[in-house]
Parts: structure tokens; C-alpha cells; sequence
């Protein structure tokens, strides 16, 4: 449906239309990306990668403005995916991807296509924490009522006990929130994500749609404009926000004094054996891991990504993670790393600490 689209009026018009009627279709999709890249480098930045070039074939062409239209084509072992998306660069370092394919274009085609540009292209990824920031400025901007419908965790017990168990549960059901509060007693907890709805005052429902930890928002039903405004721009502004926290973070040498600006995840009961061991594993597998204390009673490692050569001291002791940019420390490469560390320990509260 987005090859109809040829400027930004009939962009708005399209999506306005779509889905202010109870119709069944594929949600419309809008992936969040940070770069400072012009769009007019997408087909040279995946040409540049000899692997992502035998695989994809991306068209893309200039509507008006900010506003692209985009062709992306991706050869499978057995077949090929190939749909359409619009690519929307009006905010400065960000991108908004908008889709209404269905889910298989969107997650194979799409999505694999940016993960793979990282770190020129990166994610954006938030924790429960910020997605319920989110939620309440959607909360305040429609003077209604938002409710979670359902949401996707995985949990980890804080403490060893067989009433207790871990693993990845959904959550079908009104004030599903209420039920997250009282999990998060017992639990460490990780969101995948959450589906919302927004009422008014008499109960109607004036928005259906869903936010991920890796920065997909997805409108269901409602008006486009409304969503555009009160759910698309708040991601972006909260994008933004964390980009510069995770910014200019790697050590300096000045007049001889080494500066450091270290940062920490910060949790409500302390981490046991287990955890520091299962940390200790997970880590090895996605980054190139320098372990100097690998168990109990706290873990500690020099890490390095090796996509984008950042390197970092991390330390989980107590009920703390402290992360520590070494001499390269991107914002793409400190983001990632500190979701991939809530993804194993559960979501935590994301503090500068100060010297």
C-alpha cells in the first residue's frame, strides 16, 4: 500500500484512512533507527558489505523532502521476500520506517536489513521503564485513560526458590500492569513488549497499538495524525534523550588525570551465583570477552564489539551493573550493550555516576 504514497499529504491521507476503520490488516509498523547517514547512502552502505550485497537489492527514491520511498528485496535460501516501506528522515539522527507489509516482509526484510548496518545504523532500545514513560506522556496527551492490554516478559527469580520459575510468559488481560508490579516482587523482569490501548472518558477506544524494547511501534487502530504525534514523536524525543546520555563517554587523557564517565544499571535486590554465572556465559557468546571474575560473588570483564570496536569495563557486584567506556565507547555500541545486559539480568534503572 505504501507504493500509493507520493508525498507526505498522501502519506498522512493513507494511513488516516487505513486504520480509522475496523478492517483486518497488517498493523502499520514504524521502526525507529539512529544515524547520522543521508538516506541517499543506504544502497552504498549495503554495497560496501559484500554478504548484505549478495542478498538484498534496496530501490530507493526521493518523494519530497525528508521523505523517501523505499523498495527493499532480500534472496532467501529457497525463496525470495520483497515489499515496500516509506523512510522518513525529518527528524535530524533519527529515521522512521514506516511499514504495513505483512510480518514476515517487516522482520526478515526489513528489520534484518538494518540490523545488519549497525553500527552506522543502530536501534533504538528501551527497557520497561522507559516504555512506560512513553505511555504516560501518550496517557497525558489524549486526556484519556491508558490501559496495557497485554505484554510479553521473560523472568528471572531474584532469589533460588522451587515455587519460583523462570522463562518468557504473556500476559492477557485489562490493568495488566497491576500483575507486572506484583511479578516484579519476586522476579527480575525483561519486557519483550507491550500492546496498549487508549480510552476516553466514556470508555471508546481511541487507540490500539504495541511498543517493543527494540524500537518498533505499531499502530492497530486509531488516527494516524494522533499516533504520529503523541506516540511516534515521543519515541523519537526519548531517542534522542538517550543517545546523548550514552554520548562522549569514552576515557580521556587530560593533563595527565585519565576521565572516566562510567554508568550503572541499578536493581532492587542483589544479584546470586546463578545470575553471575549465567551473565558470565551470555556475554562470551556476543562480545569478545576478556573475563577477569566470572562467578560469585560478582563478575567482572573487559568487553569489546567487535562490529564497532568499542570496548568497555563491565562489573555486576551487589545490586549493580557498572559500565565503564574504555578508549572508544560510541553511543551505539554502549546502548546496545546495555540492553543486551538487561536481556540476561532484567530491566533496571539506567543512572550516570557522578565522579
Amino acid at each position: 500500500m505504501t507504493a500509493q504514497v507520493t508525498d507526505r499529504l498522501s502519506m498522512n491521507a493513507l494511513f488516516e484512512k487505513m486504520y480509522t476503520i475496523r478492517e483486518k490488516r497488517p498493523p502499520l509498523k514504524a521502526l525507529i533507527l539512529l544515524t547520522d547517514i543521508e538516506p541517499e547512502k543506504l544502497k552504498e552502505l549495503v554495497q560496501k558489505r559484500k554478504k548484505l550485497s549478495k542478498t538484498y537489492n534496496i530501490r530507493l527514491t526521493k518523494l519530497e523532502g525528508d521523505l523517501y520511498s523505499l523498495n527493499v528485496k532480500r534472496l532467501l535460501s529457497k525463496d525470495q521476500i520483497s515489499g515496500n516501506a516509506i523512510l522518513d528522515a525529518s527528524s535530524k539522527g533519527v529515521w522512521v520506517i514506516y511499514c504495513n507489509e505483512k510480518s514476515r516482509f517487516a522482520k526478515f526484510g526489513l528489520e534484518r536489513l538494518f540490523a545488519k548496518l549497525y553500527p552506522d545504523i543502530s536501534r533504538l532500545y528501551i527497557n520497561y521503564y522507559q516504555i512506560r514513560t512513553l505511555l504516560e506522556n501518550t496517557k497525558q496527551a489524549y486526556h484519556g485513560q491508558t490501559t496495557m492490554t497485554n505484554f510479553s516478559v521473560r523472568r528471572e527469580p531474584k532469589v533460588t526458590d522451587a515455587r519460583f520459575r523462570s522463562g518468557t510468559f504473556q500476559l492477557w488481560e485489562e490493568e495488566a500492569e497491576e500483575e507486572l508490579r506484583s511479578q516484579s516482587k519476586n522476579f527480575r523482569l525483561t519486557i519483550h513488549l507491550v500492546n496498549f490501548e487508549v480510552r476516553d472518558e466514556n470508555q471508546t477506544i481511541l487507540l490500539q497499538g504495541q511498543i517493543s524494547r527494540r524500537g518498533v511501534c505499531k499502530l492497530r487502530f486509531g488516527s494516524f495524525a494522533m499516533f504520529h504525534e503523541n506516540v511516534i514523536l515521543h519515541a523519537i524525543k526519548l531517542s534522542l534523550k538517550w543517545r546523548s546520555f550514552y554520548n562522549h563517554r569514552e576515557r580521556l587523557v587530560k593533563d595527565g588525570e585519565i576521565l572516566l564517565r562510567p554508568f550503572r544499571i541499578e536493581y532492587s535486590s542483589q544479584f546470586d551465583e546463578k545470575q553471575l554465572r549465567r551473565l558470565s556465559e551470555k556475554m562470551s557468546k556476543n562480545y569478545l570477552c576478556s573475563v577477569i571474575h566470572g562467578g560469585n560473588p560478582y563478575y567482572a570483564a573487559n568487553v569489546c564489539d567487535y562490529l564497532d570496536g568499542s570496548s568497555f569495563g563491565v562489573t555486576a557486584l551487589g545490586d549493580q551493573v557498572t559500565i565503564t567506556p574504555i578508549t572508544k565507547g560510541s553511543h551505539q555500541a554502549a546502548w546496545k550493550l546495555t540492553n543486551r545486559l538487561q536481556e540476561i539480568l532484567g530491566d533496571g534503572q539506567i543512572a550516570s555516576i557522578m565522579g
